[in-house]
């Protein structure tokens, strides 16, 4: 959550007035389209985290793998070396302050402000959703909020809650 909300951050500066957020769990969206996508892997014995992170920056509408995929350049920025390093350093000094605030805060997400600004950079609450769950099981729902741990929090037809810890989410359009 904490890198999507950076480099959603980031993203920001260079896309003014644009609706950029992050699709729970790991993508950075520009007008619902994916811009960037982010993994990240527990190391052994929990003593670390590896963030990988790709933003499209130059790339034209005919060379994106997909339709809903963009690039810095399809949204009408003039892509140069200056400007990819500002989107960089932008993400790298937000992971940064939100990380300090995070671990400052004893890993609390509630008290750092990490959960209340990643709710309100989630493009997946208020949506309904698929999600295709890990061993093959999918869950049709809404989402409904983020918990502390970051897990998608989402109620059936019935209205039954449960959080997700992981998945693949499609937003019904």
């Amino acid at each position: 959550m904490i890198a999507g909300i950076a480099m959603s951050a980031a993203m920001r500066t260079v896309l003014p007035g644009r609706t950029v957020g992050f699709k729970w769990p790991n993508d950075v969206l520009v007008d619902g389209r994916k811009i960037c996508g982010i993994l990240a892997e527990l190391l052994p014995g929990g003593t670390g985290v590896i963030i990988g992170s790709g933003f499209n920056t130059r790339m034209t509408a005919e060379e994106l793998p997909v339709p809903t995929a963009t690039s810095l350049a399809v949204e009408g920025v003039a892509v140069d070396d200056a400007v990819e390093d500002a989107v960089l350093a932008a993400y790298l000094e937000g992971l940064r302050e939100r990380l300090v605030r995070f671990f400052a805060a004893g890993a609390d997400a509630e008290a750092s402000g990490i959960r209340a600004e990643a709710r309100a950079g989630c493009l997946t609450l208020a949506r309904t959703v698929h999600i295709e769950l890990p061993g093959g099981e999918r869950l049709d729902a809404t989402a409904i909020d983020l918990d502390a741990d970051g897990r998608l929090v989402v109620a059936d037809r019935d209205g039954l809650a449960r959080s997700v810890a992981a998945g693949d989410v499609t937003h019904v359009r």
